[in-house]
């Protein structure tokens, strides 16, 4: 093997890192683009399959950069069970009642109401 030619062929991945995509896919193997590489060269023909879909790819993640947290929300809240967001809703209700019931009975005279007492007269004038 050529070290020159695996260090051009390094350099090559290098300058185009969307091959590592396809190795950890298992699309292709190192061996397979180095044949290629070897074969090849920077042969704009040979690597125009994978140029192709690099630059779709690359359009996806800049749609995904300008919208991609509302595209994720979405996905997210597509995935969230309605019940159990009402089952909290109930029970956080639930406490904000109980909260309410103590603070109420505190505020007051023990609960009782407020009656005045007639005024005492002792002559009737």
């Amino acid at each position: 093997m050529d070290n020159s030619k695996m260090s051009e062929f390094k350099l090559f991945v290098k300058n185009n890192p969307f091959l590592i995509s396809y190795i950890r896919n298992g699309k292709k193997s190192w061996q397979d683009f180095y044949e290629m590489y070897d074969l090849y060269g920077e042969d704009e023909d040979a690597w125009s399959k994978y140029l192709v879909e690099e630059k779709e790819n690359s359009v996806d993640d800049g749609n995904r950069n300008s919208g991609g947290y509302w595209d994720e929300f979405l996905k997210a809240a597509k995935n969230v069970d309605m019940n159990k967001v009402q089952e909290g809703i109930s029970s956080l209700q639930k406490t904000l009642g109980l909260f309410g019931d103590l603070f109420t009975n505190k505020s007051g005279t023990s609960g009782k109401e407020y009656n005045p007492r007639p005024l005492y007269r002792r002559f009737e004038d």
